[in-house]
This record gives C-alpha cells, sequence and structure tokens, in this order.
C-alpha cells in the first residue's frame, strides 16, 4: 500500500485534516453567523458566494484535476513534472484573467442585482486565487502533508479574523473579504517550497495546445456536477417565495452536509493520484483492487451516517443554527442519502474513469444529471422551496451515481457482486444502531452534548455489531490501522516503564 515512500494511510490522514478544516471555518462560525446575519444575511450571503462559484470554475476549467492526473503520471521524472507544471498554470493565470474581466463586466452591468454587488466584488478574491493555486502539484506527487499543514494555520487564522471582526448584521462584508483572502493566501504559502521541488524550463519548450482538449473533457463533468451543485440555490433565489429565508435554510443545511460528507470523499484526492499512477505503470489489478477498497469504504460509512442523521437532525439543528431555520433538520434528512450516492459516484466518477482517462463516462452520467436537476427543479423549487430543491438534489446524486455505477460494471472494472457483497452486514449493525439511539434521543433535550453522548454510543453499537459479524471489511481496517496505532503506544509506554 506504499507508493514512492508514501503511505496511503498517513494520505488519508493527512488529506482528511486538510478537508476537513477546508470546511471548518463555515462549520464552527455556521452557530455565531446564523445568529448575527440571521436568515436574511445568510441568504445573500450564499447567492453571492453561489455566483463567484461558476467564474472560478472558468479559471480552473479542469485543470485541477487534470494536473493532479498528469503529475501523478510521471512522479519518477522531474523535468516532465516541471514542464507539465509550467505549461499549466500560466494557463490558468489567463484563464483567471479572462474569467475576472468578465465578472466585473457582469457584476457592474446589474445582472445579478446591485444589492449583491459589494458582496460578489469581495467573494471575487476567490477567482483571483486560481491563478496562484497549486494543489495539483502536491497532490500528483501525493504530498498531502504539506497541503494539511498550511491549512491548519491559514484556517486558524481566518477562524481567529472572522470571530474578531464580524460583530454586526451588517459585517457581510468583512466576512466577505477575510474568507476570501484566506483562499488567495492559502495558495500563496504553498509556492516557497514547490519552487524547490521542480525545475526551471525554457519557454521555448512549453506545450500549453496539447492540455486543451484532455482538460476541457475533464471540466465537462466538472461544469455538470457544478451546474447540479449550484443550481438548486440560484433556482431557489428565483423562483421559491421568501427565497432569501429558503436560500439561508437550504444554505445551512447544504454546508452541514457537505461538511459530514468530507469523512466519505476524503480518499478521493489520493485514490486519484495513487490510481492514475498505478495505471500508467500497467498495475491494472492494483487499481481495481483500489476501487473495490473505496466502494466499501463508503458504504461502510454512509449507511451510519444516513442513519444518524435522521435520528439527530433536529438535535443537531436546534443547538447548531438556533431558532429561524425550521426548515433545516427536513432538509438534512432529505440530503443524506448523498453520503451513499456521491461517494460512490466520486469512486467511480474521479478515482476509477479521471484516473484512466475515460472521462467521458464521468461526463456522461453528470450531464444526464444536470438536466434531471434542471427539470425537476422547475417542479418541485417554486412548489416546495428548499425542500424541494433537496428532494431533486437527492434524486440528480443517485441518478449519477447509478449511470456511473452501471457503466463500470459492463466495463467490468468491478461486478455487481463486489459492490454489494459488503452491504449486508453494515445494514444491519446500522438498524441495531437505530434501535438503541432512537429511544435515548427521544429522552434527552436537545443541546451538544446530548448530540455527542448519542454519536458515542451509536459508534460504538455500529462498529461493534460489525466486529461481532466478522465483517471483513471491518476486520481489515482493525487490524491494519486500529492495532498498529495501539501497538505503537504500547511500546512507547514500555519504554518509559
Amino acid at each position: 500500500m506504499k507508493n514512492n515512500g508514501r503511505s496511503l494511510k498517513k494520505n488519508y490522514v493527512f488529506n482528511f485534516i486538510s478537508q476537513v478544516l477546508t470546511l471548518i471555518i463555515p462549520l464552527i462560525t455556521t452557530p455565531y453567523l446564523s445568529r448575527i446575519f440571521h436568515e436574511v444575511g445568510n441568504g445573500q450571503i450564499a447567492f453571492a458566494n453561489n455566483i463567484i462559484t461558476y467564474f472560478t470554475m472558468i479559471a480552473n476549467l479542469g485543470y485541477s484535476v487534470y494536473g493532479q492526473r498528469e503529475v501523478a503520471k510521471y512522479q519518477d521524472d522531474e523535468y516532465m513534472r516541471s514542464k507539465i507544471f509550467w505549461e499549466i498554470v500560466i494557463i490558468r493565470v489567463v484563464l483567471s484573467i479572462v474569467s475576472f474581466t468578465i465578472l466585473l463586466i457582469t457584476t457592474f452591468s446589474g445582472i445579478y442585482g446591485h444589492s449583491y454587488t459589494k458582496l460578489i466584488m469581495l467573494f471575487s478574491i476567490q477567482v483571483i486565487a486560481i491563478a496562484f493555486d497549486v494543489n495539483f502539484y502536491y497532490q500528483g506527487e501525493e504530498d498531502f502533508k504539506s497541503i494539511a499543514i498550511r491549512t491548519i494555520i491559514l484556517r486558524s487564522l481566518c477562524l481567529i479574523l472572522i470571530f474578531t471582526f464580524v460583530k454586526h448584521e451588517n459585517d457581510t462584508w468583512i466576512y466577505a473579504l477575510i474568507y476570501s483572502s484566506s483562499v488567495l493566501f492559502a495558495n500563496l504559502i504553498m509556492w516557497p517550497k514547490l519552487l524547490k521541488m521542480i525545475k526551471k524550463v525554457s519557454i521555448k519548450d512549453l506545450e500549453f495546445r496539447r492540455h486543451f482538449i484532455p482538460a476541457l473533457i475533464i471540466f465537462l463533468p466538472t461544469l455538470a456536477t457544478t451546474i447540479y451543485g449550484s443550481l438548486d440555490k440560484l433556482m431557489i433565489g428565483y423562483l421559491a417565495k421568501n427565497p432569501d429565508y429558503q436560500n439561508g435554510c437550504y444554505n445551512q443545511a447544504l454546508k452541514l452536509n457537505q461538511t459530514i460528507l468530507v469523512l466519505i470523499t476524503v480518499i478521493d484526492s489520493i485514490m486519484v493520484a495513487r490510481n492514475s499512477h498505478d495505471y500508467a505503470v500497467g498495475e491494472h489489478d492494483k487499481m481495481k483492487k483500489h476501487i473495490r477498497f473505496s466502494c466499501d469504504y463508503v458504504l461502510h460509512l454512509g449507511i451510519p451516517l444516513i442513519v444518524g442523521m435522521c435520528v439527530l437532525s433536529k438535535n443537531l439543528s436546534s443547538w447548531f443554527l438556533g431558532d429561524g431555520f425550521a426548515e433545516v433538520p427536513m432538509l438534512l434528512n432529505i440530503m443524506s442519502i448523498r453520503f451513499i450516492a456521491s461517494g460512490l459516484a466520486c469512486v467511480f466518477g474521479n478515482q476509477l474513469f479521471i484516473a484512466i482517462g475515460k472521462e467521458k463516462y464521468t461526463t456522461i452520467a453528470h450531464i444526464t444529471t444536470a438536466f434531471s436537476n434542471l427539470i425537476l427543479n422547475f417542479v418541485f423549487i417554486p412548489w416546495l422551496g428548499a425542500i424541494g430543491g433537496s428532494i431533486t438534489t437527492a434524486i440528480a446524486e443517485v441518478i449519477d451515481c447509478m449511470v456511473l455505477a452501471i457503466i463500470a460494471i459492463k466495463g467490468q472494472y468491478i461486478s455487481g457482486k463486489e459492490l454489494l457483497q459488503g452491504l449486508p452486514k453494515p445494514v444491519i449493525a446500522a438498524a441495531i444502531m437505530f434501535l438503541t439511539i432512537k429511544p435515548i434521543e427521544t429522552a434527552f433535550h436537545y443541546s451538544i452534548i446530548s448530540f455527542c453522548f448519542i454519536t458515542f454510543i451509536g459508534i460504538i453499537v455500529y462498529v461493534g455489531t460489525l466486529l461481532l459479524l466478522k465483517d471483513i471489511f471491518s476486520n481489515y481496517c482493525f487490524n491494519k490501522v486500529v492495532m498498529p496505532i495501539w501497538k505503537g503506544k504500547s511500546k512507547r509506554a514500555s519504554k518509559h516503564e
């Protein structure tokens, strides 16, 4: 399980830290900001930042994932890695300038509404930040430690600044400035070390055109994902009654859902890099083994997370968001299906098809999903508002997952039996967990203490049941992760005796 001296287990830990801390600002600050900005202010922030999503997408144009894959292919060739790096960086600088220019024109023309101009311009710093984003190189080299250290420093600073300077209902612009600036500085801080890792390449040797088509092909599924991922908020803003309130509830629920989803998708970047390298050097069986492992990982985490969310959504919303977000628990319950659907879609779409250069299948699935999401939004959002948006998102994710899974099975990258053979025991364990924690949940008042206590009980019951059932995946993780850590602690303790 090692490659170039880098362990998948260590990279999992580092990437987990990085991904969690990337989302920890909105997670930790949400209770604070929801009480200061209320539903309307949070809705305005969600709408403005959602506009920026499209322009950062244009500035990136698929080069993050493409760059990671190409660097991973040439882990053993310093010159080619350096050449690819400079080609992609220069292309992204040009794209960032073009995207930012279009954003300026559309914003000051009043297309998004003049009341959003200030927030949009502050959030636009994120578009500029794309020009300096070199995470793809570190990810391709499987150096997730550097990314994690950077993230800890910058996110902690951002957190301190938000709690220090955001004090009033009209401070939405301060939040936008702090958040966007942290993204820019997070990218800039990665450059000093990187410049020592790469070679200088003559401008005459750089080949830009060869990257356009492959990156564009990867961009298409990214475009479709972004569309059906953010289309709900835009359409809620235009079609729902009381749109700011509805968007405020939807955005808070989506942030919580995405934060929890990190537990499942954290292996995505790691496996894309590893599978790209394994496929490039002809180790196809090892790559298929990684795909099977990732599917088991998603199912074993996704099933209990769905059950836990359905039991604890009201508890979580009450103390985390406070009053005024009455629809959030229902939204969380509906969105919880993403824990499995989105997780498996990432396995097949990113870790498999993009890693091996067959992203056309990912494109087919995502475009199908985007159109389904668009059509369903027109039906459900005017009728149900944020709840309708959540329903369409859940349905879209399931469609995406099913299309990709069918293609993967037909391509013999995994069999239906391999995909589902580990399913019964997690379902049984999750059912026992539900029967255990549901009565406890009804007996306690909603609070962070009761939430953590019930969550702890649920984890113990679920994991314990899997081990008693002799679940293969759980036993593997226990023997490969828990026991080595325990033995390491025991050895250190014995040295001090």
